[in-house]
């Protein structure tokens, strides 16, 4: 038996802007010291906010990558202002990826065996929809099934 899952509605449980991160934190999972952190936070390159419990810095995921990506490009031997120059590029690839894949994904459904991703519609007369799945060599496998077709919904 299979238990079932609103995928939807745990995934609204996992909002981003719930992780937050103090200065400490920070420093020790990016190796970024907490100076280096005061110094990028004036320049405006990420933001934190004051933990009315604690009274420190705190910095929410999007900062917390914003430290990750800009680390990463300076031991490239980036300056500090390409480096995040290439962080915020980064990022903006990021956030559109992010938001297609939440629109794409419509559902879990079992299909010939296979637990498929339900990607919406596949052409403008809605008759269609596109399913995919990675198979054993975890490569992109997709099919396309009339409407009448559909798999049963394995949420």
């Amino acid at each position: 038996m299979v238990d079932q899952v609103d995928h939807a509605a745990f995934y609204k449980t996992c909002n981003e802007d719930n992780y937050i991160f103090r200065i400490g934190e920070v420093s020790k999972m990016t190796n970024v010291s907490p100076r280096q952190l005061r110094y990028w936070e004036q320049k405006g390159y990420i933001h934190s906010e004051r933990n009315e419990k604690m009274a420190s810095r705190v910095f929410n995921h999007e900062n917390f990558m914003m430290v990750k990506l800009i680390k990463f490009y300076l031991d490239q031997d980036h300056s500090l202002s390409t480096a995040f120059e290439k962080a915020q590029h980064h990022m903006q690839i990021v956030r559109s990826t992010y938001a297609f894949i939440l629109k794409m994904h419509h559902g879990l459904v079992q299909k010939d065996g296979h637990q498929m991703i339900d990607m919406g519609y596949f052409n403008k007369e809605h008759t269609k929809r596109l399913y995919g799945y990675l198979d054993e060599n975890q490569e992109i496998v997709y099919t396309v099934s009339d409407i009448d077709e559909a798999p049963k919904s394995a949420e």
